[in-house]
């Protein structure tokens, strides 16, 4: 890996020196509405360049050549972290990186939190609470069972506070009974099975499914 970084950066350096011939170039007295796609031209499609070989940095750097993978051990590497949507965009090197945040949330256990449930991250922002490395089909909700539930019950089931509450940091949606005990992933998210709960409610309450599931 450290042969490919070296590689990928020697190439972003010669592309800059050549970003900054092309500008160098450009006399601003004048550019006028009609000629300056044709004097900006040269930097522009570098700038271009440029930005096609980002990626590459990042798949020598996660050693991953697939877009998801890439996010994926980037929000491995900041669990407890609060990361913005443009630097996984940028990371990932695909413009679905949302659906593949929404895979990872869905199918591999990762707890990401976005502005639906925890209310001091902004419309572009995200923050990975933890993967689920015992992941299980039946404990999935998917995001559109998680946004209605949300859309229903604003407020924590248990204790009632809403999740706009200044000591809320995030809400949750809970199995009311725990996924262990269906065979069935369609019975154990139906919209019955499921409430919503603060993040000090949904802790104490998994904490005590732990409990009960190792019994």
């Amino acid at each position: 890996m450290p042969d490919q970084v070296e590689l990928t950066l020697l190439e972003l350096i010669d592309k800059a020196e050549s970003l900054s011939d092309a500008i160098e170039d450009v006399d601003p007295s004048e550019i006028n509405r009609d000629n300056w796609e044709e004097e900006f031209g040269e930097f522009l499609d570098i700038m271009k360049d440029i930005e096609d070989t980002e990626p590459k940095l990042y798949e020598a750097i996660f050693d991953e050549r697939s877009g998801k993978g890439r996010i994926r051990e980037y929000l491995r590497d900041n669990i407890n972290e609060t990361v913005t949507s443009e630097r996984i965009g940028r990371i990932s090197g695909i413009k679905q990186y949302a659906r593949r945040v929404r895979e990872l949330r869905n199918q591999e256990g990762f707890v990401i939190d976005s502005t639906r449930t925890r209310s001091e991250l902004s419309q572009n922002e995200y923050f990975v609470r933890e993967i689920q490395e015992d992941f299980d089909q039946k404990s999935r909700i998917s995001v559109k069972a998680r946004k209605e539930q949300i859309d229903r019950q604003a407020s924590c089931a248990i204790c009632g506070r809403h999740r706009d509450h200044p000591e809320v940091d995030y809400i949750e949606v809970d199995h009311i009974e725990s996924f262990i005990d269906f065979d069935d992933p369609d019975a154990v998210n139906d919209p019955d099975n499921l409430r919503t709960l603060c993040n000090d409610c949904h802790h104490g309450k998994s904490a005590s499914d732990n409990i009960a599931n190792r019994r």
